[in-house]
């Protein structure tokens, strides 16, 4: 994403936010688009302001992704069955969105896979997701775990 499209996004910031939020939504913003470079040209983030999960759309198809940071797994601030209503089929139809993705975001490139096996499989993600992905941030690499 250019820099003029991911300023468009951070103009639609609420302004209501405050700082930790608005810091939460630009780096929302950061990682969707450069998740979006990383997996397709054809991927095209369509919005990352209106919900915490991101629409992304290939190819004329809308899916639904939502990026976990590791430092919120670190602090056990972050929980998947608060975002389980977003897979749910009335969000589904209502935002016209076919497949749900999960993603790991890291930044620290040595973390050992066995990591995430386990919290997917603690938290049964693979019920509501239609794939995982583990993101390398600085290294701008996808792995597919699912």
């Amino acid at each position: 994403m250019n820099i003029v499209n991911f300023q468009k996004f951070v103009e639609r910031i609420d302004p209501r936010l405050n700082k930790d939020e608005r810091k939460e939504k630009i780096i929302q913003i950061a990682e969707s688009s450069r998740f979006t470079e990383c997996y397709s040209e054809n991927l095209v983030l369509m919005d990352c302001i209106q919900y915490e999960i991101n629409i992304v759309e290939n190819n004329g198809i809308k899916t639904g992704v939502l990026f976990c940071d590791l430092n919120k797994l670190k602090k056990r601030s972050f929980h998947p069955s608060l975002y389980t209503p977003f897979t749910s089929d009335f969000f589904r139809e209502q935002a016209n969105i076919h497949d749900f993705w999960f993603v790991f975001v890291e930044e620290t490139p040595h973390i050992q896979f066995k990591k995430f096996t386990d919290f997917i499989e603690e938290h049964k993600l693979k019920d509501y997701y239609n794939k995982i992905f583990l993101f390398r941030f600085f290294e701008s690499t996808i792995h597919q775990l699912k």
